[in-house]
């Protein structure tokens, strides 16, 4: 055989284990990154059974799942986060207050923040939930009119709120706030 034939023989080869190189390693990524959902969901999963709480719940975001959950008798409420590439599990609990409208719970992870919201008092009224202070507003559709069923429970995710006094308010369908309470910790 002459030495082009070799030579193109031997690139061709070449290529042929760089692609399936290639595509072993992207598969091989992308079910890591799976098997760390999964994993991650595991582990809170077995977090929330072990502790005897029950989920509103779960939501898979970008970089971690959370669970806003309660226990049997609903006295407690908490929001949970696992990070699905570190196993990092935080969580934050709070006593209900029984005569309230709707109880809430805050989880703050960096510049972001979770606030869990149980709607107790005529849930099905609430369309909107609204976090208000320092000159801001800002409107979370819960419950689409145009549905016929609703939530009651829901999950806001936004920046870290500033210092002051902020308020999470229910709305109906028209905007008007059916209930208000101070934001605390």
């Amino acid at each position: 055989m002459s030495k082009r034939i070799i030579l193109l023989t031997i690139v061709s080869g070449l290529i042929v284990v760089a692609i399936a190189v290639g595509v072993g390693l992207y598969t091989y990524t992308n079910i890591q990154a799976g098997n760390s959902y999964e994993n991650a969901q595991k582990e809170l999963n077995r977090y929330i059974t072990m502790n005897d709480w029950y989920n509103f719940e779960i939501h898979n975001m970008e970089q971690s799942i959370l669970s806003f959950y309660t226990n049997e008798n609903r006295s407690v409420i908490g929001l949970a986060e696992i990070d699905v590439t570190t196993g990092y599990l935080g969580s934050v609990t709070k006593q209900v207050t029984p005569d309230q409208p709707f109880d809430f719970v805050v989880l703050e992870d960096g510049e972001i923040e979770y606030i869990a919201v149980h709607l107790k008092e005529r849930p099905e009224d609430v369309v909107y939930l609204r976090l208000n202070g320092d000159d801001v507003s800002k409107d979370f559709l819960v419950n689409d009119p145009e549905n016929e069923g609703y939530a009651m429970t829901y999950v806001i995710e936004t920046t870290k709120r500033s210092d002051g006094a902020w308020y999470l308010e229910t709305l109906d369908a028209n905007k008007q706030v059916i209930h208000s309470s101070e934001l605390t910790e």
